[in-house]
């Protein structure tokens, strides 16, 4: 789940993003005849939107990089289903926690659904095209390719390198009909399709975020006008361009891949021809970009949740998590153990490096016993367990968070042998320090399974210990029965 809320959280994060660059180009450079600047302004937005997030959102790019966490039992660490009594506090988040994960789950199915909707219609699109210029007579003409067409219907286009024209386009006189091609020559030599591929793989990611499109058809415009601006100073006369703009105006291509010669926007494109140039300063507006970007950037990085919050991963050992260094560190949930003691058995402050497998020990079970797990079950809380995650902060260090849950103290209750045959039993009670109704302590059980390996009857390495928890609602404390099994020697 975290994984998924990361994912939509970033998609989040890029659409306001988006969504603000388009808002400021509409407002304050759409006007401009500074094209070019136009065009990469629209780019550069967009890879700023969807780069943006990954720098300021490093939760994100753990996920991404973090191989899947290994579980698995470390000696003598007990896992257990918690007992009604203690988990009737967390029921309710625990409900909560299921609801989210159905939310999560439906967007997902949503945005999945709309992104296989935009990615087969932009796959049919390719294919439609591939098609046209495979069945028709194309004319290798060095720059470009020559694709003539058979229905008369079809209007003038490019794609990529190749050109489209049809039997229409040959009734032209020889000067319109070259400003045509040359029109179509500034859409190939500019790569102008590579903008518009970009821009429909934007659309597939982010399909449900209107500025996605605005922009996509600002950029359109901006490569029109490039064109015309460029072909208007080669003829030396607008007014002849623009009669051919009219007398081409009524064909229509119904695709989005293509740069057609007659768009909707003609009135516009006529329009922006004639306007004049804008003055040198108005290229100032272009610097206004820099509050933008500082803003968009605030008003998302302040968000922290449902955050880079992640179950820490205990086997990462990758360059990237040997070098972060840690930031706060907080304990939750604690109240058998001081804050100072957590701190001093977890053996890291703010500014250590952060290393997953050594945090992992200092949690669960360190050779000298001084781990946070054996601060409690020493002292009788069997059933407590803690749950670490980290949070990766903007300034490249991880917070490390950790929630107890510490439930109710448990007594021994039977102790049993199983496997023996050569010991009596009250002799293997003499030689382990654990006794009915003591104080159940994770020390003394493992002391107690390396003295049953000393004794010479039985397999050292086969001694095995089998708790059992005994639930008692109505006492102060929950009872465990310990039973040992034993491998004799052959």
């Amino acid at each position: 789940m975290a994984m998924l809320s990361s994912y939509l959280l970033y998609l989040v994060e890029a659409s306001f993003r988006l969504a603000v660059f388009a808002l400021a180009y509409r407002l304050l450079l759409a006007r401009l005849t500074y094209f070019s600047w136009n065009r990469w302004y629209l780019l550069g937005s967009v890879l700023v939107a969807l780069v943006l997030p990954l720098l300021s959102f490093p939760g994100l790019a753990y996920l991404l990089a973090a191989p899947a966490a290994e579980s698995g039992p470390l000696l003598l660490q007990l896992n257990w289903t918690r007992p009604a009594a203690t988990t009737a506090s967390t029921a309710s988040a625990a409900s909560s926690l299921n609801v989210w994960t159905w939310m999560l789950g439906g967007m997902l199915v949503v945005y999945a659904a709309g992104m296989l909707y935009r990615l087969q219609n932009l796959g049919r699109n390719l294919w439609w095209l591939r098609q046209l210029a495979r069945r028709h007579p194309r004319i290798n003409k060095g720059a470009y390719w020559l694709v003539e067409l058979s229905n008369p219907q079809m209007p003038a286009f490019s794609f990529g390198r190749s050109v489209f024209l049809s039997p229409l386009h040959a009734s032209l006189s020889p000067t319109e009909r070259q400003l045509l091609l040359q029109h179509e020559l500034v859409h190939v030599q500019q790569r102008h399709t590579v903008d518009i591929l970009l821009l429909e793989g934007v659309a597939v990611l982010l399909w449900f975020n209107p500025a996605v499109y605005y922009v996509r058809q600002q950029l359109k415009e901006a490569h029109e006008y490039l064109a015309d601006a460029a072909v208007a100073r080669t003829a030396g006369s607008v007014s002849g361009y623009g009669q051919l703009l009219l007398k081409l105006a009524a064909q229509q291509f119904p695709f989005s891949l293509v740069h057609a010669f007659s768009t909707k926007q003609l009135v516009q494109r006529i329009t922006m021809l004639t306007t004049p140039s804008s003055r040198p300063l108005q290229k100032l507006r272009f610097l206004l970009i820099v509050p933008i970007l500082a803003g968009a950037w605030m008003a998302t990085s302040c968000v922290d949740s449902p955050s880079p919050t992640v179950a820490v991963a205990p086997e990462a050992s990758s360059a990237a998590a040997s070098t972060t260094p840690i930031g706060r560190i907080t304990w939750e949930g604690n109240t058998v153990v001081s804050t100072e003691r957590l701190n001093q058995a977890l053996g890291l402050k703010p500014g250590d490096t952060y290393d997953s497998l050594a945090l992992k020990k200092r949690l669960s079970f360190s050779p000298d016993g001084k781990d946070v797990t054996s601060l409690y079950m020493d002292q009788g809380y069997l059933f407590f367990s803690v749950i670490p995650a980290i949070r990766h902060q903007p300034n490249g260090k991880v917070d490390l968070l950790f929630k107890f849950f510490e439930g109710r103290k448990a007594e021994l209750g039977t102790i049993t042998f199983l496997g023996n045959g050569k010991i009596p039993a009250q002799s293997l009670l003499e030689a382990i320090p654990l006794r009915s109704s003591d104080t159940f302590s994770r020390a003394k059980l493992m002391e107690a399974q390396r003295n049953l390996a000393l004794l010479g009857p039985f397999d050292p390495k086969q001694v095995g210990v089998n708790p059992s928890p005994d639930m008692r609602p109505n006492a102060t404390t929950d009872l465990v029965n310990i039973m040992f099994t034993l491998v004799e020697k052959k």
